[in-house]
């Protein structure tokens, strides 16, 4: 990669050394911020309404202020975020949102509610059918209600021009992020994944408008190089972790190519298709439900295994890497099929559980480099 390129991708890797910049500066310059725990929250209804929409994330590090207040079996991505919160770590919040997707998801938003000082939570109520007339009337009614709630905490009347225009912003860059994961499924050597993911962590916790910009502007230096020749084993990472960063970079130091993926923090993010423009609220809700879906929900006839296989044959991907978040049940349920049907495309597969809090342990580092020596010998 030249250094010119290298320069494009700077902003969005210095990102992570403080993951919280832009929405402490946004609090300071008398902004409101509002945290989202799921892509199923509609970020456009709190754009629209003058908040700067920031997703949750946890960190590295003990639970203990959490373990009090959940269960041992939820997940260590839900511990994080909470322990984070009890702490008092997100004072830069004007709004905390939660779906209800996963029952652990309901859990920790009952829990903030009663445990945590801070700012007004509102809770998402995704149906669990995301298919037919009733889920659309359903979800329908659910966004028009946080619309309202939403109008009354932060005294901004949401209209419709300002929800379209939201909307379309949203919808840009969601294009532009699926536009640079094509690029790599092409090219896979355009850039690492690692920095492919420092790119996606970024999205979720800068502003759409300067994301989008910046966004533009390694494209366009991207299209302006040559693909070279990989020697390496292609990999797609599958699961239900958010916090990838430091699985893909051990990934990637044991000698292969992170070249795709199937994650929440992740390409599942941009899933969120453009529908006609109309009413604004039954757009959201369409939008939301012809989406590829979370493991937590159901959609008829939809097959868990087509995106992957999709995947694997557009980037010609060597094997599978699942990154299962420990007591995650709806993606456990999923992986024996995924498994399966990986098996008989004839893909190799390796299923990881890990914990999101913890540092990545030294024996996935190990089983990692085994999976791809056998990829290697073949």
């Amino acid at each position: 990669m030249s250094l010119e390129v290298r320069e494009f991708i700077k902003p969005f890797v210095s990102v992570s050394e403080d993951l919280y910049y832009f929405s402490k500066q946004a609090k300071k310059n008398g902004e409101m911020v509002a945290g989202f725990m799921c892509t199923y929250s509609p970020q456009e209804l709190f754009h629209a309404a003058g908040y700067f929409p920031v997703r949750i994330i946890g960190k590295d590090g003990g639970t203990p202020l959490a373990d009090q207040w959940l269960q041992p079996y939820a997940c260590s991505f839900a511990k994080s975020v909470l322990n984070m919160g009890l702490s008092g770590d997100y004072p830069f919040l004007d709004l905390m949102v939660f779906s209800h997707t996963c029952d652990t998801m309901q859990n920790l938003a009952d829990v903030w509610r009663r445990r945590v000082n801070g700012p007004p939570v509102i809770i998402v109520s995704t149906p669990n059918l995301s298919a037919g007339d009733l889920s659309l009337t359903y979800l329908k009614r659910e966004l028009t209600r946080v619309k309202e709630e939403v109008e009354k905490i932060s005294g901004n009347k949401i209209a419709d021009d300002k929800l379209l225009n939201s909307i379309n912003l949203y919808n840009k860059h969601r294009d532009n992020m699926k536009l640079l994961y094509d690029m790599r499924r092409k090219s896979p050597t355009l850039i690492t994944g690692t920095e492919m993911f420092a790119i996606v962590l970024s999205s979720f916790v800068m502003k759409k408008e300067e994301h989008n910009k910046l966004l533009e502007e390694l494209i366009q230096q991207l299209e302006k190089m040559a693909p070279e020749n990989i020697a390496k084993p292609k990999i797609l990472v599958g699961g239900s972790v958010c916090q990838a960063q430091g699985f893909i970079q051990t990934i990637e130091s044991s000698g292969a190519l992170v070249c795709d993926d199937d994650l929440c923090m992740g390409s599942r993010a941009y899933v969120i298709p453009s529908v006609p423009e109309g009413d604004p609220i039954e757009m959201l809700a369409q939008m939301y439900l012809l989406r590829i879906p979370c493991p937590a929900i159901h959609k008829p006839g939809y097959d868990p295994a087509g995106p992957y296989i999709d995947k694997i044959k557009a980037g010609n991907i060597d094997g599978v890497i699942f990154l299962q978040t420990k007591f995650c049940d709806p993606y456990g349920f999923n992986y024996p099929y995924l498994r399966k049907r990986l098996e008989q495309e004839g893909i190799p597969s390796l299923l990881l559980e890990v914990e999101q809090n913890q540092p990545v342990a030294e024996s996935f580092h190990t089983r990692v480099e085994a999976f791809i020596e056998t990829l290697s010998a073949k």
